[in-house]
């Protein structure tokens, strides 16, 4: 069955998570409205906040819709920091530990689609 909704009705949720500071997710898609293998949501974080330190047996597609920041990704015991902005697609596999930071003004915004951990 199709489901619809528009995000700007969805309220969003503080996130205390971990070291997660100033981070807010607006749940669009899961399983509660019957998504079986993938979950959309939009995650807020203010600036000087940060994402918790994830690791997660699902893969993570995320899409940057406003602002900048700074990614930190462990896979291997290798370390990745990257630089994100607005307009930036980023895959994040399975099992790799990640954290987000807005270290500007503004609002760090992003889509997040991930796999339903119930089919791992």
């Amino acid at each position: 069955m199709m489901f619809l909704v528009n995000q700007k009705k969805v309220e969003p949720k503080r996130l205390d998570k971990g070291e997660a500071i100033g981070v807010w997710a607006k749940y669009l898609i899961t399983d509660k409205e019957g998504a079986k293998k993938f979950h959309m949501r939009i995650f807020i974080v203010e600036p000087g906040g940060r994402t918790s330190f994830d690791q997660h047996i699902y893969e993570h597609q995320v899409y940057i819709l406003q602002g900048k920041g700074r990614l930190i990704t462990i896979k291997n015991n290798y370390k990745n920091e990257i630089v994100i902005q607005e307009g930036d697609a980023i895959f994040i596999e399975s099992n790799e530990i990640h954290q987000f930071f807005n270290e500007s003004n503004e609002p760090l915004v992003f889509i997040c689609i991930k796999g339903d951990p119930s089919i791992y």
